[in-house]
């Protein structure tokens, strides 16, 4: 199944993003932490995004949710040290953290493709919490 990586300026955030939306997983897929930094200072590192892309990715791709634009971008250049082959199943989605971990967390099942899951995960982008 397509592996699912949270990456937040905080690796604790990161982790209680993965618990609170766990909740909603139908089907055993990996989830992996990907926030953080090697040091005791928030941000994201490329490096550390790479490793939870290579334990994600159980063969059938991997998705990445990102919470701020330089974990977008740290995200980007993990892709980079990628074989290509590898570079086509990897896709940063563009949606909210949290909004986004519940919809793929509900939405991914067998059979889905990387395509359609990460076209679910963006309607997030949509929901209105006020109506």
């Amino acid at each position: 199944m397509i592996g699912l990586i949270i990456v937040s300026h905080n690796r604790n955030l990161g982790e209680e993003i993965i618990n609170l939306t766990s909740e909603m997983k139908s089907y055993p897929f990996k989830v992996v932490n990907g926030s953080g930094t090697s040091g005791d200072y928030y941000g994201t590192e490329p490096n550390i995004i790479l490793e939870a892309i290579k334990e994600a990715d159980e063969g059938d791709g991997a998705v990445i949710l990102c919470d701020l634009g330089s974990a977008v971008m740290n995200a980007q250049m993990s892709l980079e040290f990628l074989e290509p082959e590898q570079q086509d199943k990897i896709v940063i989605a563009d949606a909210p953290i949290v909004e986004g971990a519940l919809v793929a967390m509900s939405a991914n099942c067998p059979g889905i493709s990387i395509g359609e899951l990460v076209e679910e995960i963006e309607e997030s982008r949509s929901f209105s919490k006020l109506e």
